[in-house]
């Protein structure tokens, strides 16, 4: 079984992919600050919009007209939140503005990803190569998908009991542990150089950088994961700094962390993508 961050097969997939182009412009939101910041309140949603659910579904989750923006997270200027509708819940990520939200979702397993990019929607966002695009995996979709979503990067997900079906990360791929006190939980960081294709990462390959975060938790999981490549045009370290940033401080990782935790497993991320995006 392939890492879900990878490629998945369309068979898995409900018939009409949860697809279409928000069409948005960019609008002023939360000016970035240095380091990490005090809370910034709220900010606008942009619905992600989807097709009608598959019979027997719960119906799509409400996308509300606001999202909380959490301690330690600054969404730029530039950027936006955007609402992931799913069968009966809705997933959040933050974006450059103005930009396509593609929405997956796979009836046969659960699992639940979403693709925020430039350009038209794609019919198959997850068989799409994207020069730009922010990337996430919200539901892997099972005990076997949250293992080899990370294992790839972080050896020991993949240690016995549990079996890594995962490839091996490229030796060219900059590894981060973000450190954490919450038993059994991994927090990773990868930056992947421009022009490298990482197996575990399909977003990576084209003329920029990508910076991810992988979020395990041992043994079996849940895992969940967000790559952010974006161009220098597009504010690419506080940009990728709020994606990643919010994506932790909102995700299934934060139910384990104390305040304190979260905020230092912030302030280490942030200072990993300004590091990695910044370096010549």
């Amino acid at each position: 079984m392939r890492s879900v961050f990878g490629p998945r097969r369309l068979s898995q997939r409900r018939p009409g992919v949860l697809a279409a182009a928000v069409l948005l412009a960019a609008g002023g939101l939360f000016a970035p600050g240095a380091g990490v910041a005090s809370a910034a309140g709220s900010a606008p949603v942009r619905a992600c919009p989807a097709e009608t659910t598959g019979p027997g579904l719960p119906a799509l989750g409400a996308v509300p007209a606001t999202a909380a923006v959490p301690d330690g997270v600054d969404v730029p200027a530039t950027a936006a939140v955007y609402g992931a509708r799913y069968p009966g819940e809705v997933h959040f990520l933050v974006a450059p503005g103005g930009w396509t939200c593609d929405v997956a979702f796979f009836a046969a397993d659960g699992g639940e990803e979403a693709f925020v990019h430039p350009g038209a929607a794609v019919a198959d966002p997850t068989g799409a190569r994207f020069d730009a695009v922010v990337q996430a995996v919200f539901v892997s979709g099972g005990a076997q998908t949250n293992i080899d979503l990370v294992c790839g990067f972080v050896p020991r997900a993949g240690a016995a009991p549990n079996t890594c079906n995962a490839p091996a990360r490229l030796p060219a791929d900059r590894v981060h542990s973000v450190p954490t006190s919450a038993p059994g939980l991994l927090l990773t960081a990868v930056g992947v150089p421009a022009n490298t294709r990482e197996p575990n990462l399909p977003a990576t390959g084209g003329p920029n950088r990508t910076v991810a975060l992988v979020t395990f938790q041992s043994p079996g999981g849940p895992a969940q994961a967000i790559s952010c490549t974006l161009p220098a045009s597009a504010s690419p370290v506080p940009t990728c700094q709020g994606a990643l940033g919010h994506f932790l401080a909102t995700g299934a990782a934060a139910k384990q962390l104390t305040r304190a935790d979260l905020a230092a497993a912030l302030t280490d991320l942030d200072a990993f993508v300004a590091s990695y995006l910044a370096q010549s």
